[in-house]
């Protein structure tokens, strides 16, 4: 009985080495990566040219408001109080207006930049899972996010994903 609580307690104690030591680390700087894929490009451009759709209606309606206000401080001295009243009313609604729009467009910016990024967020998420399990990978690790403070022990795994992808 002494042998065999002698054998279990090795066994035991051992058991947590020997599963150390079948784990296998990596690292993939993803932000780097994304950067070099091919498609990338596209992505930039497409999110440049809505940028500047919207960076132009909200220049028009800067415009409007510039125009407003001017129209009401030439016509200041002729206006009666309610006319005055009528003209900053309308003045204060087109800054909503503005603010609002200003608003909305860093939204549909950053709604445009998840649905063009998602397509090669998912490539890059399956090579690397691939990657990961054709090399017996426990844990991947992003560097790029900030989170891994440390990473000695750990294989980058850059190359075999870009050659997965296909990316130079």
């Amino acid at each position: 009985m002494k042998n065999f609580a002698l054998a279990a307690a090795l066994l035991l104690s051992a058991a947590p080495a020997a599963l150390a030591q079948s784990t296998k680390l990596g690292h993939i700087d993803r932000q780097k990566l994304m950067l070099m894929l091919p498609e990338r490009k596209d992505a930039e451009t497409k999110m440049q040219a809505f940028a500047k759709t919207l960076d132009e209606r909200l220049k028009a309606m800067g415009a409007e408001y510039e125009a407003k206000v001017a129209d009401a401080q030439a016509r200041a001295e002729a206006m009666t109080q309610t006319e005055k009243e009528v003209a900053v009313r309308e003045i204060g609604e087109l800054e909503q207006r503005i603010q609002a729009a200003q608003q909305k467009a860093q939204e549909d910016l950053a709604k445009q930049e998840e649905e063009l990024l998602k397509p090669m967020v998912d490539r890059t998420n399956a090579a690397i899972a691939e990657v990961a399990a054709a090399n017996n990978f426990s844990y991947i690790f992003d560097v790029s996010t900030g989170l891994v403070l440390y990473y000695d022990k750990g294989e980058d795994i850059m190359a075999l994903v870009k050659t997965k992808l296909g990316v130079q």
